[in-house]
């Protein structure tokens, strides 16, 4: 049986560690007990990294069958000479990723961490409350974590800023920004449009190459939103013509028809 593991992640620069350690150690718990995870892959980047490195080690003396594994680049090769802190963990990870900024790189590490991982462990910053927030989320389901950061990771490879991707598939920049950090998901259309102009395929950006899968959902719903782009998009082509409002309505409403019929049978 395949095990289950865990990945960890922070967007905040500066961390009260004390303050959020209680709540990291309990979540970590929580998913040993209750989801039988045992696989945990962490970097150790950032103060969040050596948080999250000191909980598994104390609950590893409770749970002596979880696995702590460090996964590094090329790009930290200077840790290795910590002979003594290498030996806290169960496997030593080292990813190589030639001749790409050091961005990239974050962004390449932290995509074969999802894409390893059934579950996710993050520090968010909440302005609306005092200290950081601790999310889990299940990575098997239909998630923008894995989107998000696979379109970043197409962009920056490509070499187009926001901006240039935003121009390209009739967006704002700032809309651009928003998917990236996972806080909106595109339309439809827009989605396929982004797949183009960054040559990659859908089932990439999705990350149904690997491991995820689609979410359930009913074909009423499909259909509806279908049925809305026909009606809003002003650049729907039939037959290498553009569809004005009256022909694109037409066919909305011969769609709605024929899935009524349909549904009869």
């Amino acid at each position: 049986m395949k095990l289950k593991s865990c990945c960890f992640e922070s967007n905040i620069q500066k961390i009260d560690i004390k303050a959020i350690k209680p709540q990291v150690e309990k979540e970590i718990k929580n998913l040993i007990k209750n989801s039988d995870v045992s696989e945990f892959y962490i970097r150790s980047e950032s103060n969040f990294d050596k948080l999250c490195i000191e909980c598994l080690q104390n609950l590893k003396e409770e749970f002596a069958q979880i696995r702590i594994n460090l996964v590094l680049t090329e790009n930290l090769q200077e840790i290795e000479s910590k002979n003594e802190f290498l030996k806290e963990f169960d496997e030593i990870i080292r990813l190589n990723f030639e001749q790409i900024s050091a961005r990239f790189v974050k962004l390449k590490q932290f995509d074969w961490l999802l894409e390893k991982s059934d579950f996710l462990i993050s520090c968010l910053e909440n302005k609306n409350i005092k200290k950081p927030e601790i999310i889990v989320r299940g990575l098997n389901g239909n998630d923008l974590i894995f989107f998000s950061v696979r379109i970043k990771l197409m962009r920056l490879k490509k070499g187009i800023s926001q901006a240039e991707l935003a121009k390209a598939v009739n967006v704002s920049p700032s809309a651009i920004g928003m998917y990236e950090q996972g806080r909106r998901e595109p339309d439809f259309l827009t989605f396929l449009k982004m797949c183009i102009e960054l040559n990659t395929e859908p089932d990439y950006v999705l990350g149904l190459d690997k491991k995820f899968n689609l979410r359930t959902v009913e074909i009423d719903e499909l259909l509806a939103e279908f049925i809305k782009e026909i009606r809003k998009n002003k650049k729907v082509l039939y037959d290498g013509e553009i569809m004005d409002n009256a022909m694109r309505e037409k066919f909305a409403v011969s769609f709605i028809t024929a899935f009524e019929v349909a549904k009869n049978l």
